[in-house]
């Protein structure tokens, strides 16, 4: 099976069944490109090994008390530079899947996906990127959005009119869903000066990550959300 990356992926499962926990982590550890630092259930004891173990991905198994599940998610990203997390879900629950990007989660990934789509999600959030459907992506925009005051309003222009030609260039792909090396193709430069435009986008913006910068763009207008 070909590696994810050349240092391995650092990861942290968290869920309270101790045979479930033993089945991911045998299933990551088939891939050369994954190790799993630790395991612990979805308790205090699992803060501690975020704090020590200093994972790059959590594995978060949703269990069925979901206000647990999102007490501790916010606890996790409340840590020094927190891991990005992915949530492994075995309903199709949208609210709780919106829930749970909002207290952090990166990434959300079905039980009934393959092996092959959880590893692909891994390697796309720690690069920085999210694995969302679309459509909850728009489901948070529609929630999240609220009536903007003037004030508000003038904050945002101010943020926008920071952005140069380029950078709204690049927003705008973003937007449908290009990855970093695909606009550098369509817009003739390097990597490189891609991630130096993301760096200073995510700046005048405010924006913390990927998704912040895509529902940002999809809120005012920088980039169109796909039907």
């Amino acid at each position: 099976m070909q590696d994810l990356s050349v240092t391995p992926i650092r990861i942290l499962l968290l869920d309270d069944n101790a045979l479930v926990r033993a089945g991911l982590r045998a299933l990551l550890e088939s891939n050369a490109g994954l190790n799993v630092v630790a395991e612990a259930g979805k308790n205090q004891a699992a803060l501690g090994l975020v704090e020590k173990e200093r994972p790059e991905i959590i594995l978060f198994h949703e269990y069925l008390d979901h206000d647990d599940d999102s007490e501790l998610l916010r606890k996790i990203m409340a840590v020094e530079n927190p891991p990005r997390i992915i949530l492994i879900s075995g309903a199709d629950d949208s609210q709780y899947h919106l829930k749970a990007v909002r207290n952090g989660a990166m990434g959300i990934v079905t039980a009934q996906n393959s092996p092959q789509i959880l590893f692909k999600a891994i390697e796309k959030v720690h690069s920085g990127e999210v694995w969302l459907d679309r459509s909850l992506i728009a489901d948070y925009i529609v929630q999240e959005s609220s009536p903007t005051m003037p004030s508000k309003m003038t904050q945002l222009a101010r943020k926008i009119a920071l952005l140069s030609t380029r950078e709204r260039e690049i927003i705008t792909l973003i937007g449908e869903g290009l990855k970093n090396q695909q606009i550098a193709d369509q817009l003739f430069i390097s990597e490189v000066t891609v991630r130096h435009h993301l760096s200073s986008i995510f700046k005048k913006l405010g924006a913390s990550d990927r998704l912040e910068l895509v529902i940002f763009a999809y809120q005012n207008g920088l980039a169109k959300l796909p039907e």
